[in-house]
Order: C-alpha cells, then structure tokens, then sequence
C-alpha cells in the first residue's frame, strides 16, 4: 500500500464509513476509490480527472486536497492531461457514470400502455354513440336508415270518442225513528262520586322542656339539679353564663342571690333574690307545662358552703 493510499484509508476507518458510503456522498465510483486507496493507479483514468477525483475524496474525508494531489503525482507520476483508461479492444474513453446504471427494456414496458390507451378510446366512443343515440331530436336521422314505409299502407285517422262519466249524488238517507217494536236499553244511572271526608289532622304532642340560664353578675356559688341528677356544684365567676335542661325537673340553689340573673324558657326572670341571700328556685313538668315552686329561702345554716357577696 503506497503513504497516499494508507492516508486515505486511515481518514476513511477514522470516520467509520465504507467505499459504499462515500461513493454515495461523492459520486466516485468504489473502484477508484479503491485503486487510491491500494496504491492502483493503473486502474485510475490519468491526468486531470484523477486528480479531481482525489481532491473530492480527499476534501470529503477532511484532508487538504492539494497536499494529496502532490503525493499522487509523485507516487505515481502523473502530471499529463486527461488520458483516458486503455480497454483492451475498447477505445480508449473516460468513464464518467458514478454508479451502475441498468438500462430497462422500453419496448417492453410501453406494451401496456399502448393497451390502455386503446380501452380509453374505446370507452369514449362507446359513451359518445350511446349519448348521441338517446337524443330525441336525432329520431329522423336514425328513420333514414330503416326500411322505407309501404306505398299501400293508408293511414286512417282515428275518430275521438268523448267520455263522459256521470258520478251518482249520495241518496239521502232520513235519521232513523225508534218504534214500539224496537226494545230501548234502560238509561244507566250515574252514580254520584263519593265524597271523602277529611280526617281529622293529628296534633302533634307537646313534650314541655325545663330550660334555665343563668348570667353571673356577683361572685356566687350555685349547685344546679336537673331530673334528680346534680349537673353543677361551684363557684361561678362575674361575667360567666351557663345553660341547663331538664326533662321533669330542675332546681337552682345559690349562695348569692343577688348576683344571679335567670332566664326560663327564654323568658329573664331577673335576679334570684337579694345580694348575700341563700335562695333555691326549683320547675317541674306537670301535664305538658312548667310549673314552678316559687323561690324558697334558704337560712345559711342549711347550705354546704356559704359564699360572701362581691
């Protein structure tokens, strides 16, 4: 393999690509490329078209072309004009075809077309004759061919015979009279539609509720009983509020009666009783409605715990 051959097929692995690659990109024929390549130069068409050939190969693979062509002319000593290649029996002609080319059989393959063609005109004749034919105005046209009429034939005009259809009117028929011989059905009575009777709505029971409240306005201690459960036992500091509900009954016993404000059913009762005053308000559920004891002072002695007024 001569230095300009070793060059080129180096460049050509560097970049991973075959002959058929590069005679894809370049147009060179693969035979000359691998006569550049082995170092073949007799199978290269000598002078100028070798050398363009190696500057578009050389150019494709990133090597300075004249650098190539200088390597070329001393390896192989081709600095003349365009000799063509010597073909034994040939003359001696460039080859310029970059690829094989196969030259197809022409005759051959407009046979069928030459059939297409003539079914296209047929058709059109076909479509032509049948469109002329059912015209009316061409019905003498088509008489001019036909067997001519016979001399002896008379044509008689036919007389017209008049129709007339007369449509017989509807007879009147009178409406029908019963008589004492016809038996009449008995006239169905109507009965008259029944009333209903709105049944009394029932009212609904009223289950009465015991609902206390109660606003601290005065240090006070209170001990709240509600259905015989005892829900409160405490001091109870100004500003608090406090709610209870009984179902039976319900008691509220303080030691200081002037600083509780209560409220029953939504409805404020005002104070329980006098500042310092030990009071037990108590309701009870009887036949549907509050009814309550009345306020029943209580000594202080009766009480667990006695709560200064303030």
């Amino acid at each position: 393999m001569s230095e300009l051959g070793r060059i080129l097929a180096e460049a050509r692995a560097a970049k991973e690509l075959s002959l058929a690659d590069v005679e894809k990109a370049t147009r060179i024929r693969q035979k000359y490329l691998a006569a550049f390549e082995q170092g073949d130069f007799a199978d290269l068409p000598r002078g100028t078209i070798a050398r363009g050939f190696l500057r578009n190969y050389a150019a494709f693979l990133g090597l300075d072309p004249e650098e190539m062509v200088r390597r070329y002319i001393e390896e192989s000593h081709d600095a003349d004009e365009d000799i063509a290649i010597a073909e034994v029996g040939k003359p001696r002609l460039v080859d310029y075809r970059p690829i094989e080319i196969e030259l197809l059989d022409t005759r051959r393959n407009l046979s069928w077309v030459r059939w297409v063609i003539a079914a296209a005109l047929i058709t059109v004749l076909a479509v032509g004759g049948w469109w002329f034919l059912s015209r009316a105005e061409n019905a003498p046209f088509l008489a001019a061919f036909g067997p001519a009429p016979s001399p002896t034939e008379t044509t008689t005009p036919t007389a017209t015979r008049w129709i007339v259809t007369a449509t017989p009117a509807a007879p009147t028929v009178p409406p029908a009279t019963p008589t004492s011989d016809l038996l009449l059905l008995p006239t169905p009575t109507v009965l008259p539609t029944p009333t209903e009777t709105p049944r009394p709505t029932a009212t609904p029971e009223v289950v009465a509720r015991i609902s206390v409240a109660v606003r601290i306005d005065q240090r006070a201690w209170l001990r709240v009983t509600a259905d015989d459960v005892m829900v409160l036992e405490g001091i109870l500091e100004p500003g608090e509020e406090r709610s209870w509900e009984a179902l039976a009954s319900l008691k509220v016993l303080t030691g200081n009666a002037g600083g509780v404000d209560l409220t029953l059913n939504g409805v404020n009762l005002g104070k329980m009783g006098t500042t310092g005053q030990v009071v037990e308000r108590a309701w009870v559920v009887d036949q549907g409605k509050v009814m309550e004891r009345g306020p029943t002072p209580v000594p202080p002695a009766a009480t667990p715990t006695s709560t200064p007024a303030g």
